[in-house]
């Protein structure tokens, strides 16, 4: 598991050049948020399909340029194993990504 976080942390870091510590905070939790809505709508049973789409309509991720990043932490979340999915990832993956630095 923390080697898919620490990939999906590396591939999203890129739009993140030098950013301000808030700025990452910001996006980290940002992008957590779309992870835990990934988790939540997964172990709901909606298709990998359905959930991006509806998560990149969410209120705060449409129109932004994190739109674009949901469908890699959607697609990132439905490869994990059934025993990895809970609550616990999007934690997880705020932790990779708050400690990732370039």
């Amino acid at each position: 598991m923390i080697r898919f976080l620490t990939v999906a942390a590396l591939v999203l870091a890129g739009p993140a050049f030098a950013e301000t510590d808030a700025e990452k905070q910001d996006r980290c939790a940002l992008q957590s948020d779309i992870v835990a809505q990934a988790v939540d709508l997964r172990s709901r049973h909606k298709s990998e399909m359905r959930a991006t789409k509806t998560i990149q309509k969410a209120e705060g991720i449409a129109g932004t340029k994190y739109q674009a990043n949901v469908d890699v932490l959607v697609n990132w979340v439905y490869s994990l194993p059934d025993d990895q999915v809970n609550e616990g990832v999007a934690r997880s993956f705020t932790d990779a990504c708050l400690a990732y630095s370039q």
